[in-house]
């Protein structure tokens, strides 16, 4: 199985499945696939024992986030952490904690 790698704050949102969602920029746009299932990781690597399976990848650009229910508050930290542009290509992916 594959791995999924998340920031370490997501793993109670993911074990409480409440995370439903996630932005994926760069190297990591292509790479995760609908129907398929992953395990999530820490970026450190840490197992935590959660699969998620993805339901729809959407292709779309960082300013357009909004337009799908991302938090502007989430889009500012995301820009500030990864200082991207907002016509830079994104993935919106949707995905059920199993």
């Amino acid at each position: 199985m594959e791995d999924m790698f998340f920031p370490h704050q997501y793993k109670k949102a993911l074990m409480n499945k409440t995370k439903n969602s996630t932005i994926r920029i760069g190297n990591e746009i292509g790479k995760y696939k609908v129907g398929k299932i992953y395990s999530a990781k820490s970026y450190a690597g840490r197992n935590w024992n959660i699969k998620i399976k993805i339901l729809k990848v959407i292709p779309t650009t960082f300013s357009k986030l909004l337009d799908f229910g991302i938090p502007k508050r989430s889009i500012k930290a995301i820009q500030k952490n990864e200082k991207i542009s907002l016509n830079e290509n994104v993935e919106l992916i949707r995905f059920i904690v199993l």
